[in-house]
């Protein structure tokens, strides 16, 4: 399989520069980092009006897109044509969402992201549980998304969603943990469920809930 270095080293209609600064813009936004002129001007030693022109020319073959400004500095990205074409795979994150007015548009694309780790803090140890059930949809985990977990040797703290070990059962729960003295209380994230009280010594925790990346189902809660 070509790798996009190959595919850009292909466009025949680029000059050598085009291809190096359409290259390094890969580079960057495959490392989820800024893509400025200013910061490509600083890499390539050009002066910024020979990288406008360069910039334009990429714009104009549909390639990238940039914003020309006398003596500012302008972010600079991937249009998704440029993204087809060489097979640079990613996932528009276009900033924050309130609950008004909806802001998705091309112009607002802050960066992609192409691996789980761009969106969650993760670390060594982590690991990944598929849910089976509706006892968390209330928290928004709905069966068949997965979690990710972290392993831990602290106990939990209050409020937490822990990954627990109860007496009589041979699998492990997906639970709000509470703990009051010496007996713990899991929660379920649904009322249909009855809160599960044991002695704390009972419990085992395998771990909290650090993320969770929901699946493409239907994801409904009934309102009060």
């Amino acid at each position: 399989m070509s790798m996009p270095g190959d595919r850009i080293g292909r466009l025949k209609d680029l000059t050598p520069r085009q291809r190096e600064i359409l290259r390094y813009i890969v580079t960057l936004e495959d490392n989820c980092e800024s893509v400025t002129s200013s910061r490509i001007a600083e890499h390539f030693k050009l002066a910024r009006q020979n990288l406008r022109e360069h910039l334009i020319a990429l714009r104009e073959k549909d390639y990238v897109v940039y914003e020309a400004r006398a003596r500012q500095t302008a972010t600079v990205r991937l249009t998704p044509r440029a993204r087809a074409t060489l097979g640079v795979r990613g996932y528009p994150v276009v900033g924050e969402v309130a609950a008004g007015q909806p802001v998705y548009a091309e112009q607002n694309i802050e960066r992609f992201v192409t691996l789980l780790e761009d969106l969650l803090d993760l670390r060594e140890g982590d690991f990944l549980l598929r849910v089976r059930g509706d006892s968390m949809i209330g928290a928004g985990i709905y069966d068949g998304d997965n979690v990710v977990i972290r392993p831990g040797d602290g106990e939990p703290l209050s409020g937490e969603i822990v990954l627990a070990l109860v007496p009589g059962e041979n699998t492990a729960t997906l639970k709000r943990w509470h703990r009051r003295g010496d007996t713990v209380t899991l929660l379920s994230e649904n009322a249909a469920y009855a809160p599960m009280t044991y002695p704390a010594h009972d419990v085992s925790v395998q771990g909290v809930l650090v993320g969770h990346v929901g699946a493409a189902r239907p994801r409904r809660v009934a309102l009060p």
